[in-house]
């Protein structure tokens, strides 16, 4: 779980300090990843937690993933269209490391073994925002406003990455699903929180910044209800602080974050950013319509890239009926996210974390290369609790239902 979060970004750095060519890196860090993967689940076979079971879940996914691994052989083999980069990169990014997570995430229903990776993803993401804010370059938009890139990751992964920062710190600072941590993590948790925020403002992604909107909030009121209210409350108010802080200290260094983010016209056509985002998923759903059965391409024809929505993408690559599937498995996602946080406060990192990318997801990104996105659908998909009394009604302890809860498949077709 950390690798998958924080991963990518941590050596994102490495070919502008080494000055070489980022596939030099991306490449065996792709592997490493793929061999990790394939050591995982064989490990977890073995020890029996993968459990394959058979469900209309399943037979959605199986559809949907065979129908868009179709998609990409037709176009990058047998009809050789061209595809906006090099079909070897996305292949390495769909079958070299999203579908090969997606298995191990979706097949490993214990939730509660994530639990060790949210100190170590924090920490890792952490040293991630403190390395960006010193090391990586920042690009002027026409706008006036900076974006922070380098080699590998965009200035919208960058906005990510403060979003998941702040959210896995703000578990640990606030003790969400009263689980108390030492005095130290609780120092470095709160430093977490003020890179997080940091690097979300100076990347100046506006995706970022909605996905951010929608998930904060949330775990704040997860430390209201089920964590400490004095530590939310000042959280809130530290916030303020720091978002005014960093807009100040960025405006000194003559960037409009403002202007990008917070304005009327940075979400309105008359942003080229949006102009773009609006003509892809016009044009993708045109010729979707004008290919409802089987999809049109991969890519969007016109410009050959992914059209940065990604229900648009899957109908525009799969057809009425893979379109259908991946909305399917969205909506049964979304349903257990809730479900989880409603649930289990603990682990409500998890389904926040997806949150984030799924909204993410429909502003940009492509299905073949956003590992986050589906690591985070698979563990959502799953898993799901059986028992479905709350804490309240039984009083019993966190620690109780957690070790009581048993997950399995949505829509299982054995009896039961």
């Amino acid at each position: 779980m950390t690798l998958t979060l924080a991963g990518f970004f941590a050596v994102s750095y490495i070919p502008g300090a080494a000055g070489t060519d980022s596939r030099v890196v991306t490449v065996p860090f792709r592997a490493l990843v793929l061999a990790l993967l394939i050591y995982t689940g064989y490990m977890l076979l073995t020890a029996g937690h993968l459990r394959m079971r058979m469900s209309v879940l399943s037979l959605l996914v199986l559809f949907f993933w065979t129908a868009y691994c179709t998609r990409f052989i037709v176009d990058a083999l047998l009809m050789q269209v061209p595809l906006g980069r090099p079909p070897s990169d996305m292949a390495l990014y769909l079958f070299g490391i999203c579908i090969p997570a997606f298995v191990v995430f979706y097949f490993f229903k214990e939730i509660t073994f994530y639990r060790k990776a949210l100190v170590s993803t924090m920490l890792a993401l952490g040293m991630c925002c403190l390395i960006s804010a010193f090391w990586t370059r920042t690009t002027t938009a026409a706008s006036g406003a900076g974006h922070k890139a380098n080699e590998v990751v965009n200035h919208i992964e960058y906005g990510h990455m403060g979003v998941t920062t702040i959210i896995l710190s703000l578990f640990v600072l606030l003790n969400i699903g009263r689980r108390y941590r030492p005095w130290y993590l609780s120092i470095l948790a709160t430093g977490a929180v003020g890179l997080g925020v940091f690097t979300l403002m100076a990347a100046a992604s506006r995706g970022a910044l909605v996905a951010g909107i929608l998930v904060i909030p949330i775990a704040v009121y997860l430390g209201f209800r089920r964590g400490s209210m004095a530590l939310s409350i000042g959280f809130c108010v530290v916030l303020g602080v720091l978002i005014s802080a960093t807009v100040a200290y960025l405006s000194l260094k003559g960037e409009d974050v403002i202007r990008e983010i917070a304005s009327a016209s940075a979400y309105s056509a008359a942003s080229d950013s949006i102009f773009g985002r609006q003509v892809l998923i016009r044009d993708a759903w045109h010729q979707y319509v004008m290919n409802p059965w089987f999809g049109s391409s991969i890519v969007e024809r016109n410009s050959l890239n992914y059209p940065h929505n990604a229900i648009i993408e899957a109908f525009m690559a799969t057809g009425t009926f893979g379109g259908t599937a991946f909305t399917v498995l969205a909506i049964v996602a979304i349903y257990r996210a809730g479900m989880i946080i409603r649930r289990d406060a603990e682990m409500a990192w998890l389904p926040l974390c997806f949150l984030q990318f799924i909204t993410g997801a429909m502003f940009s990104g492509g299905l073949y290369l956003n590992v986050t996105l589906w690591g985070m659908m698979a563990v959502m998909l799953g898993v799901e609790k059986r028992r479905t009394r709350s804490r309240e009604v039984t009083g019993e302890s966190d620690n109780a239902l957690r070790t009581s809860a048993h997950f399995e498949p949505l829509f299982s077709l054995r009896n039961r």
